[in-house]
């Protein structure tokens, strides 16, 4: 199929949603991510399952099924908190009346995931990492706790690590709202909610859930993120939910030795089998602070450096890092053994234009980011889509993103052409146009300088280039305070457009103002 027929077969919601690909299921619902088309941005849209089997043909299950999500979308939307998702909407599909929730779409990865990749013979991850990961869950339940909320499903699928290493805990599809009076009815009798691993003894036994079970399985994860297993597993004896109302936790410091005490009879303290025994999240969150911030393990093992959730704590407020704009979106489509085409690029190129003529710069960017993603980086195309890129990102004013792709595409075109290149002269132009908008004035100044010498030689003084990058110093030489030095530059630059183009070109008229500015309010 092509990308164009593709396009066309993609689903909207509400006149605005476009749904692109699914991303999970879980017991309630199936979450894509797409596209809010009004608003330019990514967005994850979960719809409503729809009842199967018996209860398909059954109005009463289908209402208490709808019952059920729409109890998810009041509890997640009156939760206002950094760790939580944010919800953009909600509302019933016209065409097919499915009840859909608009939230957050995060990048990032699954807690599950992440302890998947650690090497817990050889190199466990930092205490410091398993701390801030904890205390960040904690300050969530903290939130959800004092608003009447439990979760009742926190495990390391529901927790997600975003750049910076903010932590996410998601699906709040079966939190219990303490005191509802829809809570039993919509929770079908004898039914145990919950994931076994990570489940309370009186989950397991179906009795009464509050904070303390949110607890417990806070608990489990703390094992298991330090451990690489969770507490209790099925053995040929007894079964986890057996051994979750019976079996008393195993020590964190057979498994690992260098846990400092205070953290194992924190984790035991959660395991308790009486909740009322159990640490409320305020103590456990002030328990582990200490550690959040200060790796106590020698030698521990580190993940993803974009995802360290200590961050927050070594550096509060700090802006989030970022690497290569934002190639981690296409990640999976670097794996394919087959490279780009020439037409396949084109069809990316045009399907981002057609896009970006509509506004819909975060679609066109993702386009033609998976396009790059599957170019051969020797290859010439590929430099050709990152200038494409680079020129929608400069369009939508994202300027460090772009001036790090035209700088990149530069490179590779002199490695094929020469520097000397008009293609790889006019990637430096963008690149300090880029960077004079991002309020790098000194850099810019001393690019454009550089810049005005080669190009000149190349296209001639009077090319609109010439003219522009001329004007830019000039501006430039204002942000820097040089005034006078700003006004000789400009008045050089208007005399020249004059002489060679008339008075009455824009350009003039441009710089006019420019200089009447400095001399109303600098002389």
């Amino acid at each position: 199929m092509t990308e164009a027929a593709a396009a066309d077969d993609v689903r909207v919601i509400a006149g605005r949603y476009r749904l692109d690909r699914p991303i999970g299921q879980g017991g309630m619902g199936e979450v894509w991510a797409g596209y809010d088309t009004r608003l330019d941005r990514r967005i994850a849209v979960k719809l409503m399952k729809q009842p199967t089997g018996p209860a398909a043909s059954d109005p009463e299950a289908t209402e208490t099924a709808r019952q059920r999500f729409l109890r998810e979308v009041r509890t997640t939307a009156g939760l206002n908190h950094i760790g939580i998702p944010a919800v953009h909407d909600t509302g019933d599909d016209e065409e097919s009346g499915e009840l859909y929730l608009v939230m957050q779409l995060l990048r990032g990865a699954e807690l599950h995931d992440l302890i998947g990749e650690c090497d817990y013979s050889e190199t466990p991850p930092s205490l410091a990492w398993v701390a801030a990961i904890g205390a960040q869950i904690t300050a969530v339940l903290t939130e959800v706790h004092q608003l009447s909320v439990v979760h009742r499903d926190i495990k390391p699928r529901n927790i997600f690590l975003t750049p910076g290493g903010v932590v996410k805990v998601l699906d709040f599809g079966i939190a219990a709202l303490l005191g509802a009076c829809d809570t039993t009815r919509l929770t079908r009798v004898g039914h145990t909610v919950g994931t076994p691993p990570y489940m309370s003894p009186e989950q397991v036994l179906s009795g009464p859930i509050g904070p303390a079970s949110d607890l417990y399985s806070l608990g489990c994860v703390l094992h298991e993120m330090l451990t690489g297993r969770p507490p209790f597993l099925d053995t040929d004896e007894y079964s986890v939910p057996y051994q979750q109302v019976h079996t008393p936790p195993p020590s964190v410091r057979l498994l690992r030795p260098d846990v400092p005490a205070p953290v194992e009879e924190l984790i035991r303290a959660l395991l308790h089998k009486q909740p009322e025994r159990r640490p409320s999240s305020d103590e456990v969150y002030e328990r582990l602070l200490p550690y959040a911030s200060t790796d106590h393990l020698a030698g521990a093992g580190r993940t993803r450096d974009e995802l360290d959730p200590t961050r927050p704590f070594l550096r509060p407020m700090a802006a989030t890092p970022r690497g290569a704009p934002a190639l981690a979106l296409v990640a999976s489509a670097t794996t394919r053994p087959d490279f780009l085409s020439t037409d396949e690029a084109d069809a990316a190129m045009e399907r981002a234009s057609d896009l970006a003529n509509q506004e819909q710069f975060t679609q066109a960017a993702d386009v033609l980011e998976a396009a790059i993603g599957r170019a051969d980086e020797a290859d010439p195309l590929h430099a050709e889509l990152q200038l494409s890129l680079a020129h929608l990102l400069l369009i939508a004013e994202s300027f460090h993103r772009a001036v790090v792709l035209f700088d990149a595409a530069g490179a590779q075109l002199a490695e094929h052409y020469g520097s000397d290149d008009e293609a790889v002269l006019a990637c430096r132009y963008y690149a300090t146009t880029c960077r004079a908008a991002a309020g790098e004035d000194s850099r810019a100044l001393a690019d454009f300088r550089a810049f005005l010498v080669d190009w000149t030689e190349h296209a001639g003084d009077q090319d609109d280039r010439s003219i522009d990058a001329r004007r830019q110093i000039g501006g430039l030489l204002i942000s820097l305070g040089r005034y006078q030095e700003a006004r000789r530059e400009l008045v050089d630059l208007h005399g020249d457009i004059v002489r060679w183009h008339g008075s009455s070109a824009p350009a003039a008229a441009l710089v006019a103002a420019v200089l009447d500015r400095i001399d109303r309010y600098e002389t």
